[in-house]
């Protein structure tokens, strides 16, 4: 592993992925991950998806996220909503990055992070992979830094769309492999 990787772990939130049907496994698999990249000295970084208490950065064009506002779903940082779920193994030295779009980078600070952290290889995780792992690996494709994807800790509520990514559109931008391979 080099040094100048960075493993995220991505929308792992209650709000999220807490009523994901296969959420201890992949929990399971997404912890043997941080393991490895903390015995690696990697940055761990948690990326959540929040807004403003009224939701002021949904657009009403931004047909999912307007979903969400008018739901009653409250999502700021401090709701339960954003909170990481249960069972990951974070720890205070780990970064945590709000978003407010599907992409990690999007409205975030994460690019200023990785560029203090001095990463250019990205190790994505997290639900859904037909959410924020196919939008962040793609703007991440797009600006430059090298990818790797952990199919098995990242995952799909359509386990058919999670497969056809995984084999079929996230390897134009990187390496996507197991958990176990890349603890190799």
């Amino acid at each position: 592993m080099e040094q100048n990787t960075a493993l995220l772990i991505m929308d792992m939130q209650n709000g999220i992925a807490g009523s994901y049907p296969g959420l201890d496994e992949l929990v399971k698999t997404t912890n043997e991950a941080i393991a490895k990249a903390r015995e690696a000295n990697i940055p761990i970084l948690f990326v959540r998806l929040a807004f403003s208490k009224n939701f002021s950065e949904v657009s009403p064009n931004n047909i999912l996220f307007s979903k969400m506002k008018t739901s009653g779903i409250a999502m700021t940082t401090n709701d339960e909503a954003a909170q990481i779920v249960n069972g990951l193994d974070i720890e205070s030295d780990d970064l945590i990055v709000t978003k407010q779009r599907i992409s990690a980078f999007t409205g975030s600070n994460l690019d200023v992070l990785l560029s203090g952290l001095q990463v250019d290889h990205l190790v994505l995780t997290g639900i859904a992979t037909s959410g924020v792992v196919l939008s962040t690996a793609v703007e991440a494709f797009d600006k430059d830094y090298t990818l790797t994807v952990l199919k098995d800790a990242a995952a799909d509520r359509d386990a058919e769309t999670h497969d056809f990514l995984v084999d079929n559109i996230l390897t134009r931008y990187g390496d996507v492999i197991t958990t176990e391979a890349w603890m190799k």
